[in-house]
């Protein structure tokens, strides 16, 4: 299903765990060009620059291929003609994803997330434009098809993030048709959020999937944060507001218990990731800390923004203090050492690049002065050089 050969993709895991090894010192130079050569991979990854750079060109390309299929669709003068000509050019990226991956092999390069995203993008447009009679649901449902295709055959993570997001979207629109829906809605979306995050962790460990573990974890973080947000006071009361009692002003139902779910669902992601040594559950918890600021303070202003903000990194500056004192020595699986993870500015070379930049090479100036010396004369039986 996946379009690149698993033995390519399982050699490229072999040779990302041999420069890991190599980093920290476990094997020599000689080991690792052994292994390189033992797993061949044959496959294009450029660096972040490049991978951005290129998924700007593609995109830049896809659009003047597009704007040249709607100019011959304009003598149709009827929305057929640009709904054909849409999904001509959606197919047509494909088919160029397809070509490339075939004979060049490019992998998370920007060519390939920008002839997805534009043939998944295109198609909808040319499924959406001017279809008034189409419903939410029918619109989520495009999308979470569309998206689980490309998932499946591209190992995508941005195609599973929208496909897991439109299939919450599906879930909500079909629940508003059942009477009664707004009281159980929160509790339905967080029921869903919980068993995708556990699904997600069980299919992440499964070998024959591989290939789809970036996808698997970015799934586990997206149903931790629907979770919360399901049931977060401000989400609930706002969104019950705006869809349906705009004029209510005093609350909602059972307040005291969304109030509850508000600031307890954080410290128990926090605990959880500390006790399984978890680090998706133990970020997230982290950073779900701040929407519980931001709820409290959004309904009950205790001090000033100034006050509170300086309090805040006050709070936060001694927290990492202690912790990087306290995991000076790793305790308990946790450490302050760095990753072995070479990260983005590790990749982009931010320290050369600054350098470069701030201190480029002086041009040597140029000598305005006669160099003299050299050159040799003879003559009339004279010879001799000066």
């Amino acid at each position: 299903m996946i379009a690149w050969s698993s033995v390519t993709l399982d050699n490229l895991y072999v040779q990302n765990e041999a420069d890991k090894a190599h980093r920290q010192g476990c094997i020599s130079t000689e080991t690792q060009e052994a292994i390189r050569k033992a797993h061949p991979v044959d496959l294009y990854t450029p660096n972040p620059v490049i991978r951005v750079g290129l998924f700007l060109l593609t995109a830049i390309v896809v659009a003047f291929t597009s704007g040249f299929f709607l100019l011959l669709a304009l003598s149709s003068d009827t929305p057929t003609g640009f709904r054909v000509a849409l999904i001509l050019a959606s197919l047509l990226c494909l088919g160029v994803l397809e070509f490339a991956i075939s004979q060049k092999r490019p992998y998370r390069s920007g060519i390939n997330e920008a002839l997805l995203w534009s043939a998944v993008g295109l198609f909808c447009c040319g499924i959406f434009i001017e279809n008034y009679d189409m419903s939410e649901s029918a619109w989520a449902l495009t999308v979470f098809i569309l998206t689980v295709l490309g998932t499946l055959r591209y190992a995508d993570m941005v195609s599973s993030a929208v496909a897991y997001l439109s299939f919450l979207l599906l879930v909500f629109w079909q629940a508003l048709k059942i009477p009664y829906s707004t009281a159980f809605m929160p509790f339905l979306l967080m029921g869903i959020s919980l068993a995708v995050y556990l699904i997600s962790s069980r299919l992440v460990k499964r070998p024959a999937l591989r290939h789809y573990s970036d996808c698997f974890t970015l799934l586990r973080v997206l149903s931790l944060i629907t979770l919360y947000m399901a049931g977060n006071y401000y989400v609930v009361r706002e969104t019950n507001s705006m869809l349906f009692m705009p004029d209510n002003d005093t609350g909602i139902p059972a307040g005291w218990l969304f109030w509850a779910l508000t600031v307890i669902i954080p410290p128990l992601y926090i605990y959880l990731g500390v006790r399984k040594k978890d680090a998706v559950l133990l970020r997230t918890g982290v950073i779900l800390i701040a929407m519980i600021v931001f709820t409290i303070r959004y309904y009950h202003s205790v001090m000033p923004l100034e006050s509170a903000m300086a309090l805040g990194g006050l709070v936060l500056t001694g927290g990492a203090w202690a912790l990087i004192r306290y995991l000076h020595t790793p305790k308990n699986g946790f450490t302050y050492a760095p990753s072995d993870e070479s990260g983005m500015a590790d990749r982009l070379k931010l320290e050369s690049l600054i350098i470069a930049q701030t201190f480029p090479p002086t041009a040597r100036p140029a000598d305005t002065h006669p160099n003299f010396g050299g050159g040799s004369g003879g003559g009339g039986g004279a010879s001799g050089d000066f």
